[in-house]
């Protein structure tokens, strides 16, 4: 094939992709270049309240169908059969102004389907974590109580922790927002822990598992600790979601090499089948269309959307070392709980409670993991923090959940 013909093949191909069909794909994309070109923020609000409420009209149905008795037995016999292998624990408190949304029965009605169907987790137990001040006025845990295990802090707690070293922390009620928030996660952690299962696995009320999550989580932990050369036994957790506005390629050397491993996929790809039998010289010129072609794609699309790619098979979700933020979704072996515990006790005034975790492994030269891409999905659009703020809409358009 001559040169002119090669450019003629190759302009067809890019003006195809980058004009019919990359700007259509990134229109309904998230994080997509072109999402905010063509998509204002209101209408994506809009679009994410919609959904919010399609998701929480389904799960009002999945707990309209269910036996109360027998749904909540299901967890009292696993808590009876012996040694558990997995305590799921809800963390929950009520949203004073957005209560109508049904982020914890979202949650609730998702973790409690996969459970009950998940072959991966023989002995599991979920309850919900209630750490609201005013326990009895957070209205969507008392309607759950009937299906699932409900626990307060702010009632009673003695019953549940009576010989805490933690247990005069866990009286007080006077302190600030994120103090509270570090002390409530103290407390809903060790009542997991006081269960001794091998597992625990920590999620916010406002995040949601992907079906696939605990298939994942049991396939990346035995590759961890048994598959792994050498093994690694001793992890402190593997975080389970990350934002993911900070997943997008960056001027980081790790995302850097991504991009170029990207243009090497795409300079093999064309050689391959366009230029196989070629002159070198054309084989060449392919190489670079490939690359070019391979890395404006993977720009455009960004990060984010490249990595959903890797959901089609367990073993290509990959471990990362994990970074400081955040907590909607955390997963610990029993071994490193109460050394946090102790050391969360200590620095709960100083520090958020995500900031506080990292430095405990880091001060502790522990090995902790980020999965990606992310197993639970954040819906909590609007906080449970700072009274009526709202996040970046794009964050919650998903589908499939």
């Amino acid at each position: 094939m001559r040169p002119f013909k090669i450019l003629i093949l190759q302009l067809l191909l890019f003006v195809t992709t980058f004009i019919l069909v990359i700007p259509p794909l990134c229109i309904k994309l998230p994080f997509s270049k072109f999402y905010y070109v063509y998509n204002k923020k209101d209408d994506i609000s809009k679009k994410a309240e919609l959904l919010n409420t399609k998701r929480y009209d389904k799960s009002l149905a999945y707990f309209g169908a269910l036996q109360p008795d027998s749904s909540k037995q299901f967890y009292l016999n696993m808590e009876k059969s012996g040694q558990l292998d997995l305590v799921v624990t809800i963390v929950s408190v009520k949203r004073k102004d957005h209560e109508n949304l049904g982020y914890l029965t979202q949650a609730v009605a998702r973790m409690d389907k996969l459970l009950k169907e998940d072959t991966f987790f023989k002995r599991k137990f979920l309850f919900i974590c209630n750490v609201d001040q005013n326990p009895y006025g957070h209205e969507e845990a008392k309607k759950l109580e009937k299906y699932i295990p409900v626990t307060h802090r702010f009632h009673n707690f003695i019953t549940y922790l009576e010989k805490s070293p933690h247990k005069s922390l866990y009286q007080q009620h006077s302190f600030d927002t994120y103090q509270k928030e570090t002390i409530d996660y103290m407390f809903c952690l060790e009542l997991a822990h006081s269960m001794n299962p091998d597992y625990v696995l920590m999620m916010e009320d406002d995040t949601l598992p992907l079906p696939q999550s605990l298939e994942v989580v049991n396939f990346k932990v035995k590759w961890l600790t048994s598959f792994r050369n050498p093994p690694i036994k001793d992890f402190a957790y593997i975080k389970l979601y990350y934002p993911p506005k900070w997943q997008g390629f960056a001027n980081e050397v790790k995302r850097i090499l991504e991009v170029v491993a990207i243009g090497m996929v795409g300079t093999g790809c064309f050689v391959l089948v366009f230029a196989f039998r070629k002159k070198r010289s054309v084989q060449h010129l392919f190489a670079v269309f490939g690359a070019i072609y391979f890395v404006l794609i993977s720009l455009l699309l960004d990060r984010q959307n490249i990595l959903e790619l890797r959901r089609l098979a367990s073993q290509f979700y990959s471990l990362n070392i994990s970074p400081g933020c955040c907590t909607p979704a955390m997963f610990y072996p029993k071994w490193v709980i109460p050394e946090l515990l102790k050391y969360l006790a200590g620095a709960n005034n100083k520090y958020h409670t995500d900031i506080a975790i990292y430095n405990f492994i880091t001060s502790q030269n522990l090995t902790a993991y980020q999965i990606e891409p992310n197993l639970f999905v954040h819906i909590g659009m609007y906080t449970s923090i700072h009274k009526n703020s709202r996040k970046d809409p794009q964050e919650f358009i998903f589908f499939g959940t």
